[in-house]
């Protein structure tokens, strides 16, 4: 299981804004700092502003900022705007029905591995990411 585009990008402009020190963080910093399609990640910043994860200010000096305290953005928060939650809760083989009662071939390999992602995501915030001795954004 891996994150869609979307999401490393969210993510990963999110931290870069945390960490920066930069107080409102253009599209084009982001773009140019993170190598990621100005177009796209104009409409992605777009969709976390109405979320309330960041806002944005206009003008000359505009771009964005992030709205709440680190340690209250959860990577699920982030994850479920801009993809949504569903694809951590299904079936890694992609069958509609796949439970205890009725498992998939993986269901039970898979099972813990799902709700430790889950966990996680729910359990990580940007608070934690920016503290992170990773350099890699």
């Amino acid at each position: 299981m891996r994150l869609f585009k979307s999401s490393e990008y969210a993510i990963r402009s999110l931290v870069y804004m945390a960490v920066s020190g930069i107080e409102v963080c253009s599209v084009k910093t982001l773009s140019d700092a993170l190598d990621i399609p100005y177009k796209f990640l104009g409409r992605l910043m777009s969709r976390l502003g109405a979320a309330g994860i960041v806002t944005s200010q206009q003008g000359k000096l505009g771009g964005y900022s992030i709205t709440r305290p680190l340690h209250e953005v959860h990577l699920a928060d982030i994850i479920d705007v801009v993809e949504g939650l569903e694809s951590y809760d299904r079936c890694i083989l992609g069958f509609e029905t796949c439970d205890d009662k009725n498992p998939c071939p993986l269901h039970d390999q898979w099972s813990g591995h799902k709700d430790g992602i889950r966990e996680m995501i729910d359990n990580v915030t940007l608070a934690d990411l920016a503290r992170s001795d990773c350099k890699r954004i």
